[in-house]
């Protein structure tokens, strides 16, 4: 499968209210979660007014003209907060694009981003059920906290001088 990465475009932020949801991890494919929770603050934050605050950088997988996944970060404080210099990580792909390598290139693509903007590390949370816990370690992810159902994780960045 043909696909690029490449940053995102200004009248392409909207997009990442669809892959928001998508990021959900949801392990009942039958009772999905409802759309209404992204309007719940601790959502929310993830993209509102994304591209205008320190450390909102973004990249997404395009093919045939289509965006088909994003990797996005933020400077918040929420799930997967470790402290105020390392920005959180957020991805999704629509599933049929999923296990393809495709999260995998948007997620070296954001780290080139993040090097270049000067960050030297970023974190992520992930529920314990789901399957992509493998693919952040296989790509040098740690697990720096959990609790009973998530792991917080870091992956450390090449610092660019």
């Amino acid at each position: 499968m043909n696909f690029i990465i490449r940053p995102i475009r200004l009248n392409e932020t909207i997009l990442l209210s669809e892959f928001l949801y998508e990021a959900i991890y949801q392990p009942d494919a039958l009772h999905p979660v409802p759309r209404t929770i992204l309007q719940h603050p601790s959502f929310w934050k993830y993209i509102e007014e994304f591209g205008t605050r320190e450390g909102d950088l973004c990249v997404v997988a395009e093919i045939d003209k289509v965006v088909v996944g994003a990797v996005w970060t933020r400077l918040i404080h929420s799930y997967g907060f470790v402290d105020n210099k390392t920005p959180e990580l957020s991805i999704s792909l629509y599933p049929q694009y999923r296990n393809q390598g495709i999260g995998t290139k948007l997620i070296y693509g954001i780290f080139e981003e993040l090097s270049r903007a000067g960050y030297r590390s970023v974190s992520l949370s992930v529920s314990k059920q789901n399957p992509a816990v493998r693919m952040y370690l296989r790509i040098g992810f740690a697990i720096v906290q959990e609790n009973d159902a998530d792991y917080i994780m870091v992956h450390p960045l090449a610092s660019k001088c």
